[in-house]
C-alpha cells in the first residue's frame, strides 16, 4: 500500500487530486492534506515520511521549496503546479516528476506507477540486505558466569566448566577442578547461551562439555553411559540422543 501526503492550498484542487489518486489505486492511503509551507514542515518533522508527496509549488505562505531547507525529505515528490518556470528547481530537490495543471489522470498514473516500481525495488533490496546480514551475523556465546560463594562473587570462565546439571529444581555448574556452584539459569536457557560445539545436552539433567567426557560405555539396549570428569551421578544418554552424541564428538 502506498502512502501519500497532499500539499495543496486550493481545496478544490486537493479534492480532485485525492479523487484521481484513489481512482488510480484504491489501496493508496492518503495520510494527510496540508495547505501551507509552515504546516508541512511541522508535519514532516513529527510524522513518518510517506512513500509519496504530491506537492503544489505556490502555497499561501510561500514556495514549497522552502520545506526542503528545513526537513530532509525522504519521500518521492511529485510537483503539481500551474507554473512551468519552476521545473529545474523541482528536480534539484529530487522531485521525481513535474506535472502541470489542469492535472492529466494518465500522466499522474504514469508517475504513480514509476514510484511503485521504485518502492518495490527498494523494499526487495532492503529485504535481501537484511537476509544477508542475518546469514553472516556472528553468534556470540556465553564466555563466563559470575557465581556467588559464601560472601563473595567468583567469575568462572566457560572453558573451565566441565558440565551443568539440575537437581531438586536447582541448576549447578561444575568446574574441571570439581567446584560446584548454583546458578540462576535453567538448562533450557543454557542450551541457547552455550556454544553447541563445546557443550551437549546429554540428558534432561545434564549439559556436558566435550572435555569432561572420559569414557563412553555402550549398553545392551543402544544407550550410552558417560564417565565424566569430575565424576558425576550416572549419566545415561538415550538411544535417540546417542547418534547425535557420537556425531557431535567425532
Amino acid at each position: 500500500m502506498l502512502s501519500i501526503l497532499i500539499i495543496e492550498d486550493e481545496l478544490p484542487n486537493a479534492a480532485r487530486l485525492k479523487k484521481l489518486l484513489l481512482q488510480i489505486d484504491r489501496n493508496i492511503e492518503i495520510v494527510g492534506e496540508i495547505q501551507t509551507v509552515e504546516s508541512a514542515i511541522t508535519w514532516l518533522k513529527e510524522n513518518e515520511h510517506p512513500d509519496i508527496i504530491c506537492m503544489d509549488i505556490k502555497l499561501t505562505d510561500g514556495l514549497s521549496f522552502e520545506i526542503f531547507d528545513h526537513v530532509a525529505v525522504e519521500s518521492h515528490v511529485i510537483f503539481i503546479t500551474a507554473y512551468d518556470e519552476y521545473a529545474l528547481k523541482a528536480f534539484e530537490v529530487n522531485g521525481i516528476d513535474y506535472l502541470l495543471k489542469p492535472l492529466d489522470e494518465a500522466q499522474l498514473e504514469k508517475s504513480i506507477t514509476r514510484i511503485k516500481n521504485l518502492v518495490n525495488r527498494s523494499t526487495s533490496t532492503d529485504l535481501l540486505d537484511v537476509i544477508r546480514k542475518m546469514q553472516h551475523k556472528e553468534v556470540v556465546y556465553r564466555t563466563r558466569f559470575l557465581v556467588s560463594y559464601r560472601d563473595m562473587f567468583i567469575p568462572v570462565m566457560v572453558h573451565h566448566i566441565a558440565y551443568f546439571f539440575s537437581e531438586h529444581k536447582s541448576v549447578y555448574l561444575v568446574t574441571e577442578q570439581g567446584d560446584r556452584y548454583a546458578i540462576d539459569e535453567t538448562l533450557e536457557e543454557l542450551e541457547q547461551e552455550l556454544n553447541p560445539k563445546e557443550f551437549f545436552r546429554a540428558t534432561r539433567q545434564y549439559i556436558v562439555s566435550a572435555a569432561s567426557i572420559r569414557k563412553i560405555h555402550q549398553t545392551f539396549n543402544g544407550k550410552l553411559k558417560l564417565d565424566l570428569h569430575p565424576p558425576a551421578e550416572e549419566v545415561v544418554v538415550s538411544r535417540e540422543k546417542s547418534i547425535a552424541l557420537r556425531k557431535w564428538l567425532s
